[in-house]
């Protein structure tokens, strides 16, 4: 069953993923549009930097849940290799502990950034005078996707390591091999 979650998770990721470059491209044609407007026509269109900033914070979110299950998260790996499989296994999993706490931190301070301007009816400061509850719902909603996706392979990683399977475990958490990355770049 925790593979299955796990599957669908990669699946609904990758998705998010897809729509998160939606967004950004979408913002980089409008700012496109709005410079030369701007250059040729003599014509703003007022808000795009304000819609391509909001683009840029949901896409960010959209993407943790993959780079999660891709493990393509940032690791500073210099004395990795080096490690006996024990303190491997160890700073794997206590890595990604520490990341989800940190995770979990801003998941929950951004639900109450969240509450906070449905509560009050929050608008930007801006002429489009955007409800925040808007973006910030997205940008909410893929930390919330990528908590959950991160709590579901921590616990695949100690089911893992209580059944001392070091390739699935490797495969959850570990950090991508040269080989790895090597396929990855040429496929």
């Amino acid at each position: 069953m925790l593979n299955t979650l796990l599957k669908g998770c990669e699946n609904i990721s990758m998705r998010l993923v897809w729509l998160g470059g939606i967004l950004l491209i979408g913002s980089a044609i409008l700012v496109t549009v709005d410079v030369f407007s701007r250059k040729f026509l003599n014509i703003s269109l007022a808000g795009s930097d304000e819609l391509s900033g909001y683009a840029f914070g949901m896409s960010t979110s959209l993407a943790f849940a993959y780079a999660l299950i891709s493990r393509s998260n940032i690791r500073v790996d210099a004395f990795y290799h080096l490690f006996p499989r024990w303190l491997r296994v160890f700073s794997d999993v206590f890595g990604l502990a520490l990341l989800l706490g940190f995770m979990g931190l801003i998941t929950y301070l951004g639900f109450n950034l969240l509450a906070d301007s449905f509560a009050y009816g929050s608008r930007s400061i801006t002429p489009l005078r955007t409800p925040l509850a808007i973006p910030q719902t997205v940008w909410w909603l893929g930390l919330a996707f990528a908590m959950v996706t991160g709590l579901l392979i921590l616990i695949a990683s100690l089911v893992a390591v209580l059944r001392k399977d070091w390739n699935k475990l490797q495969n959850l958490v570990g950090v991508k091999s040269v080989d790895e990355q090597i396929t990855e770049e040429t496929v």
